[in-house]
């Protein structure tokens, strides 16, 4: 199996998350994206905990898809399903200021609102 990484969310943490029954509060779940044979190729998760504010919880592709369509599937798949329970700003927090993560979220739209917090509007 191909190896996931995500500094955003641990392992511990996505056991716990998956086994919650229904789920926490805003919490709207993981999305899988797959290639035809059934082999991961990304994840991503999130929620709206706050009225009107989507989160990216964590968002992860696995490194020999990155850069094909990959991430940016999951994160609309995500603001769609935050979109559908009323969010119409979406935030992220990145472990670091200089996370490599950072160059997706600015393409995607995403602004500062602290050195590690970033946000956009949804169209």
């Amino acid at each position: 199996m191909r190896r996931l990484i995500s500094a955003q969310c641990a392992l511990p943490r996505i056991r716990a998350e998956i086994e919650i029954p229904g789920g926490a509060p805003g919490w709207l779940g993981w999305l899988v994206a797959t290639d035809p044979e059934g082999a991961v190729l990304g994840v991503a998760a999130g929620g709206v905990p706050v009225p009107g504010e989507g989160e990216v919880y964590a968002l992860a592709v696995a490194a020999g898809s990155r850069r094909r369509g990959v991430g940016t599937a999951l994160l609309a798949a995500a603001t769609d399903r935050m979109r559908s329970y009323g969010a119409h700003d979406q935030r992220v927090e990145l472990p670091a200021e200089k996370d490599p993560a950072l160059p997706f979220y600015t393409r995607m739209g995403f602004g500062s609102l602290g050195p590690t917090r970033w946000s956009r509007a949804l169209p």
